[in-house]
């Protein structure tokens, strides 16, 4: 980058707030050719985040000492404020930066020498001009908001609101940015004067084509950074459009993929046939040709870079013998480790086949491997691939790749993942000649990998990516933080819920309003969509993978219907099951072997019916009727590798049953039961009775009262070897005991996420939540606002957990622990 950049950069960063006026939009002030946008609630935190990158300390960069000298003047600021930076780059490669400030900064300069502030008085306008130490700027006076720039053209079209950016696609990218970090935002469209100032060897057409904005929130660490966010097309030229509603797939390239190749560029589509039209709409022809048989019969397809020849590499269909495809257009050469190479007879079929995505030089000759077709321009190179991939030395098998994919969604539409160590040279080929030489000495340290994938859904696509050092544990001291505040239209009538969302590997969020509607909203807070329902949903929604196809749909129960719906709200048939009768308890869903054989299972009062996932009543499950109602929906629970159906009812009966319906352990005695559910807890069934003492029923029907002191609004909830239990302000946790305020409390619940237990409970009288480990110790940053009890779960693509809970009447809050 030019030092002028670094210069200003480091200036904008001595500013700090000190005027009260607010400002609601910031982005209203930036100019209309901007390349870069960056959003930051602290500046002064951005810096010491870009500080911190383990990558900037191990290299000694002109641009890093450029900074590190400019941030000297960073001790006469008293503090810092929210801004935006604006970065637009000329066709004669100047770079003009503004940043724009929610208030008028307090900076001390009595001290600094080198240093004249002239006041301007132009076209009705007044500003000031500061020069320091060499520097020129041009500063707002007394306007909010706070506006400087290296540009005394550009401030002055800011002031005169001219030449503003308005465009529908920014506010689409801006709107999905999180508020409360650092966020990069960037305009496709401006980024050819960025690239041939800074890359001008660089070919960045595909990416100046894919979309026209793409914003990504930033996340650093002790190991690096890494970004998420989305990617957002416009006009019927991006290269977006090919892979719009194509689908996604699990991208395997990197099984094919040498260890020490210098990366891999790979896309993949689920469906083949969407695809192949998309590609033809947008290269405009319809002609039939020989290698749409070739797409239609593949998923995935990319480019494995190399020094000489690059390889071009498709996977075939699992339905398709790749030998079986390429050997219509050649012919075999040799037979190489049991792996066929050939001679291709009609390269052209293949030269711009997923043009304009690659290009390959060369498709000479072909090995078909297992469902992988690789090209080049010769045969040796076929080999060495064949021997990396016989003897697993692939990306796939590296560790330090593994750990990067953690990072990503388990599908993609296009996944890009460069190798650093081969990375130097390309670095120095890319940029301008004064860097140069810096860029063949790069030091990436333990940085072994940078990876980006999109994800298409819809009209945009999510992006994911990182750059951080592998083999290193993630440690973090991240304060709990909130997330997001969605506000509905009526008020909240279920708790929200975490649901998984099978495009991006992430969750989405389920609630109900008071007017029985019911709301699918991503993790962003976007309402994909509201479905007004026929009555309450009883208990929890859950959710099921009906067609075994890894696409997953929601379960529940409402008084009068079991109700499944998939992913766009649609009722996924034979559901809805309709009922005359009430159902009196929550939908009780079984899963057995974990083999997605559902069972679905409803209580009404005394009775109870087994539906399989055909709307079929489940044949060989006997039970029907108790003596009398049913407190609690019945359960599944598995001890010592049996099954076992669990309930009680107002009798004081405790029923288990197998899984035929029949009792498979006879409990003689009668029990006063509380309103707690029955758990498996050190092999026993366990609740309490209404008295407060704790209930163990043995796996033999022997029932042991242990006297507790729990007062008569106890709770407890249980885990195989985790037991936790509430009373008054009592919560223990494995026996340890925390005294809390007197408050009224929502039952404890449990979370089993990333290997670790955290337990919970909301006061709703303080609306205060609390999250706990297993150690009975309380996380950090709690306790924190809510009025209802959560639900807990890794919701984004971070190995932090995040947690929905009810704020307001009609508000959505999501935490991040």
């Amino acid at each position: 980058m030019k030092k002028s950049l670094f210069t200003f950069l480091s200036i904008l960063l001595l500013f700090s707030c000190q005027n009260g006026e607010k400002v609601k939009n910031l982005s209203d002030f930036i100019p209309n050719d901007a390349a870069l946008i960056i959003q930051t609630s602290n500046l002064k935190q951005f810096q010491q985040d870009l500080k911190a990158l383990p990558f900037l300390k191990e290299n000694s960069l002109s641009a890093k000492s450029s900074i590190q000298n400019d941030m000297g003047f960073l001790k006469y600021a008293d503090s810092l404020t929210e801004s935006i930076i604006s970065i637009s780059v000329s066709k004669k490669s100047k770079f003009t930066y503004t940043i724009i400030s929610k208030q008028q900064p307090n900076f001390q300069l009595d001290s600094i020498q080198n240093k004249s502030i002239e006041n301007i008085k132009a076209e009705g306008l007044n500003y000031q001009k500061l020069s320091l130490e060499g520097n020129e700027f041009f500063i707002s006076e007394g306007n909010i908001p706070f506006i400087i720039s290296n540009s005394d053209t550009q401030l002055r079209q800011i002031l005169k609101k001219e030449n503003l950016l308005k465009n529908e696609g920014f506010e689409k990218a801006y709107k999905a940015i999180a508020p409360k970090k650092t966020s990069l935002i960037i305009n496709h469209a401006r980024l050819e004067n960025f690239q041939q100032s800074l890359f001008p060897n660089l070919d960045l057409e595909n990416v100046k084509n894919y979309a026209d904005w793409s914003a990504v929130d930033l996340e650093f660490s002790k190991s690096g950074v890494s970004f998420n966010g989305l990617s957002i097309p416009s006009n019927e030229k991006n290269l977006h459009k090919i892979l719009a509603k194509a689908g996604t797939v699990s991208i395997e390239f990197a099984k094919i993929v040498p260890e020490n190749s210098d990366g891999f560029a790979a896309l993949g589509y689920q469906n083949p046939e969407t695809f192949l039209q998309n590609l033809k709409d947008f290269k405009q022809d319809s002609i039939q040709k020989p290698g749409d048989r070739i797409i239609l019969n593949t998923q995935e397809a990319g480019i494995i870079p190399a020094e000489e020849n690059s390889l071009f590499v498709i996977k075939t269909l699992i339905t398709t013998e790749a030998t079986d495809l390429i050997s219509g257009f050649a012919n075999l050469e040799e037979n190489y480790r049991d792996f066929p190479i050939y001679k291709v007879t009609q390269p052209d079929v293949f030269n711009e086949l997923f043009s304009p995505f690659f290009n390959p030089k060369s498709t000479d000759f072909a090995a078909a491997i297992d469902q992988y077709i690789v090209f080049t321009d010769n045969i040796p190179q076929l080999r060495e691939l064949i021997a990396d991939y016989v003897n697993k030395n692939t990306l796939a098998n590296q560790v330090y790749y593994k750990d990067s994919e953690k990072n990503l969604a388990q599908e993609s539409s296009l996944l890009i993942a460069g190798k650093t160590a081969q990375l130097k040279n390309k670095l120095a080929e890319a940029v301008s000649k004064e860097f140069s030489a810096e860029m063949e000495n790069l030091n990436f340290g333990k940085h072994k990998l940078a990876i980006l994938q999109l994800v298409e859904e819809d009209d945009f696509a999510h992006i994911h990516g990182s750059f951080e050092s592998q083999n290193e544990q993630n440690t973090s001291n991240n304060k709990t933080e909130e997330m997001l505040s969605v506000n509905l239209e009526a008020e909240l009538l279920t708790e929200p819920v975490l649901v998984k969302n099978h495009l991006n590997n992430q969750m989405d969020i389920a609630v109900q309003d008071i007017n029985n509607t019911l709301y699918l909203i991503s993790n962003k807070g976007t309402i994909f969509w509201k479905k007004k329902l026929k009555g309450q949903i009883l208990g929890k929604i859950k959710q099921v993978d009906l067609f075994k196809n890894g696409k997953f749909q929601l379960a529940f129960a409402t008084p009068y219907s079991i109700e499944v719906l998939d992913r766009n709200g649609n009722t996924v048939k034979p559901f809805p099951l309709k009922f005359k009768d009430e159902i009196t308890q929550a939908l009780s869903l079984f899963d057995y072997d974990n083999n997605r054989k559902y069972r679905f299972l409803v209580t009404q009062k005394d009775e109870v019916f087994m539906y399989d996932k055909n709307g079929k009543s489940v044949k060989g499950f006997d039970f029907r009727k108790t003596n009398s109602e049913i407190l609690i929906a019945p359960k599944h629970l598995r001890i010592t590798n049996k099954d076992y159906i669990v309930f009680p009812e107002k009798s004081g009966k405790l029923n288990i049953l197998s899984r035929q319906g029949e009792h498979r352990v006879k409990v003689k005695e009668s029990i006063d039961f509380s309103e707690n559910e029955w758990y498996e807890f050190e092999n026993d069934f366990v609740s309490t009775n209404a008295e407060g003492n704790l209930v163990k029923v043995t796996q033999n029907g022997s029932v042991n009262i242990e006297k507790t002191d729990f007062s008569e609004n106890h709770s407890i909830v249980a885990r195989p070897n985790l037991l936790v239990s509430l009373s008054e302000n009592i919560l223990k946790i494995k026996g340890k005991e925390i005294s809390l305020d007197y408050g009224l409390y929502t039952a404890p619940e449990i979370f089993y996420v990333n290997n670790k237990y955290y337990i919970s409970l909301t006061d709703l009288q303080t609306r205060k939540v609390f999250v706990f480990d297993s150690n009975a110790e309380l996380l950090t940053g709690f306790p924190v606002y809510g009025t209802s009890g959560i639900n807990l779960d890794n919701a984004d693509i971070d190995q932090r957990p995040e947690f929905v809970v009810k704020g307001g009447d009609k508000e959505i809050l999501m935490y991040k622990l």
